[in-house]
This record gives structure tokens, C-alpha cells and sequence, in this order.
């Protein structure tokens, strides 16, 4: 009896910390430039991967990337790969470009444009064609024009993707392009750089909702996933995590919370709801790669007035920090960068 009840609070504990995710990939064909035959070889890696942990996903591609290096065969071959594992493709545009930044009827275009490979693709296998991902995750810098897309969006049958985990696979990745060498190094800091991510967002969630959310995870089809993904699935069942649709994932209410986060900036929809409810979350906490490769440069003097002279400095800043400063997420310690 004592073993039986010892067991059933086992059962019981795993039930109510198991968690749910959703696996999206952005920028099909691939991430990075690469020939055809290489992007193919990332793409299978990644989709044999999935089928081992039988993990559904979604692949959302720009087609624009079909067409370059007169590839189209080729490129096309990809998708098709995709369809035939049985994982949807989704719409991300033609050719990736910032909503808030272009003319309303262009990005439209470009919606609509981005569709025709996939679309027929999804159709002869018997599969609808229905999620579209922002580039860069901007979903408008004013309601007007959130709206206004919105509403072509729901005239062409899309339905938004929205994000709650991005473990910044592609600042991994530009590390293992510019450094092959420290490969294993990399993968490793990928691997723990991950688990932080998803443990501050699971805190997240449970100060936000009180629970831990249905998740959907921003990854990229690229170098490091493809060497990464089965670690990856490892990792994310080791933290109790069962791989899900991102039907299934649409269907927690969290994702009809409101979200009044208008910049170009993309961010989680944890952060755009806890920004909407007033902040609960402590986002600075949320962790940055070491040696991210995307960082700028910026000379400044300073002037010691109590030494009559001036003190020359380099002051260095990822494009990640600088928009978490400029829409409020974070301060950096110096004001003027």
C-alpha cells in the first residue's frame, strides 16, 4: 500500500510539471547560404531527428531563397522532403523582410508571393496550408497597422505563429560558421545556453499564468541544428517535455491574451503578455549567449575634469541588447550608445 501511494505521487508530480511544446523552423530552405545539395543534408539531419523522437514541427519558409543560384529544383526538393515526413510548411515570406518597415500593400505581395511552392505542395498531399510566421517576429509598431495586416491575414486563411521559446540558435550558429573548429565547444554552450532558456521561461510562465503554458520553439534550419537536434530533443525531454502541434499548442488560452507590445523588436509573447499585464517578470534575467558574434563597436570619450583630461573608450553592445534597451526591456549602464 505504502508503495502503491508513493508511486501515485510520483505519477501525480510528473503530470502536473510535464510540459508541452511546439517545434517551429524558420527560413526554409536553410538559414545560411549554402549550395543546394548542403542544405538538403542539413534538412535531413534535422527531419531524421524529429522522426526518431516522433516530434512533430513546422517548417516556414521564404521562398524568395528557392530562386537563388538558380537552384529551384534543387531547393524545391527541400520542401517537398519536409511534406513527405509528414511536417507542414508554413508562410514566412517571400522575402523576410520587416513589417513595421514596409509599404503595407508590398508586404502583403510578399505574403502572397511567398506561398506558391508551399501551398501546392501542402495541397497534393492532402495538407492545408494555414500558418504564417513574422519576420523577425514584428507584428506591427502601431495597432493600426497590426490591424490592417491582421485583417489580410484572416482574408487569406492564415493563422499567426506566435513564440514563447527562442533559444537563439542562429547566434550559435554564426559562432560554429566563424569557427568550425571549436565545433563540440560550441554545441556544448548551444546545449546549455538551451536549458537556461527554457528553465527562465518556464519561470516566466509560472509567474505570468500560474502554470506552464502550452510552448511553441523558435529554431532555424541550420548547421548547428543539424549536428544538435538529437541532443536537443534529448535535452527538452530530460526537462520533461512532450512535442506537440502547434494546433494542439493553439489551443491554450493563453494564446487569446491581449498583447499591446508594439515595436520592431521581436520578442516571446511571454514578454508582450507580461508587458500588457503591467510586468511581473524580471526580463533581464532572461539569458544571452556568451560570446555573442553579433556585437557593435562604439567610440566614446569621457572627460575626468579632476585630472584635466580625456579618457578614450570602446564601449561594445549586441544588436540583441540594444533592442531590449531601446523598446524598455533592459537599461544598459551607459546611456548614450
Amino acid at each position: 500500500m505504502i508503495r502503491f501511494v508513493t508511486a501515485l505521487i510520483i505519477i501525480t508530480t510528473n503530470l502536473i510539471f510535464a510540459g508541452e511544446i511546439a517545434l517551429t523552423f524558420d527560413d526554409l530552405p536553410c538559414n545560411q547560404d549554402e549550395s543546394a545539395a548542403k542544405q538538403m543534408e542539413i534538412n535531413q539531419k534535422i527531419l531524421q531527428a524529429l522522426a526518431k523522437f516522433k516530434a512533430p514541427a513546422i517548417g516556414f519558409v521564404n521562398e524568395g531563397k528557392l530562386y537563388k543560384d538558380d537552384e529551384e529544383i534543387a531547393k524545391s526538393a527541400i520542401l517537398k522532403l519536409w511534406v513527405d515526413h509528414k511536417q507542414p510548411l508554413g508562410n514566412h515570406t517571400y522575402s523576410h523582410q520587416f513589417l513595421s518597415g514596409t509599404d503595407a500593400k508590398d508586404f502583403q505581395n510578399d505574403v502572397i508571393k511567398g506561398a506558391a511552392v508551399s501551398k501546392k505542395l501542402m495541397s497534393d498531399a492532402g495538407l492545408k496550408h494555414q500558418y504564417f510566421r513574422h519576420p523577425y517576429l514584428d507584428t506591427g509598431t502601431t495597432p493600426e497597422i497590426r490591424k490592417d495586416f491582421e485583417t489580410f491575414l484572416k482574408q487569406e486563411g492564415y493563422i499567426v505563429a506566435p513564440v514563447t521559446v527562442d533559444t537563439d540558435d542562429w547566434k550559435f550558429n554564426q559562432q560554429l560558421l566563424e569557427n568550425p573548429h571549436n565545433k563540440d565547444k560550441i554545441i556544448a554552450k548551444y546545449l546549455e545556453h538551451t536549458r537556461a532558456k527554457f528553465d527562465f521561461y518556464k519561470g516566466a510562465s509560472f509567474k505570468i499564468f500560474g502554470r506552464n503554458i502550452k510552448h511553441i520553439w523558435l529554431l532555424h534550419t541550420n548547421l548547428i541544428n543539424a549536428y544538435a537536434m538529437d541532443d536537443l530533443l534529448k535535452l527538452a525531454k530530460e526537462l520533461g517535455y512532450e512535442f506537440i502541434t502547434l494546433d494542439y499548442a493553439l489551443e491554450d488560452k493563453a494564446y487569446a491574451e491581449p498583447d499591446n507590445y508594439y515595436a520592431p523588436f521581436g520578442v516571446s509573447w511571454l514578454y508582450r503578455w507580461d508587458f500588457t499585464r503591467g510586468k511581473v517578470v524580471d526580463w533581464s534575467k532572461d539569458p544571452e549567449p556568451d560570446n555573442n558574434p553579433f556585437i557593435g563597436t562604439k567610440s566614446l570619450t569621457f572627460t575626468d575634469k579632476s585630472r584635466n583630461c580625456s579618457i578614450p573608450v570602446e564601449l561594445y553592445v549586441s544588436g540583441e541588447s540594444k533592442g531590449k534597451a531601446e523598446t524598455g526591456i533592459v537599461k544598459l549602464p551607459v546611456g548614450d550608445y
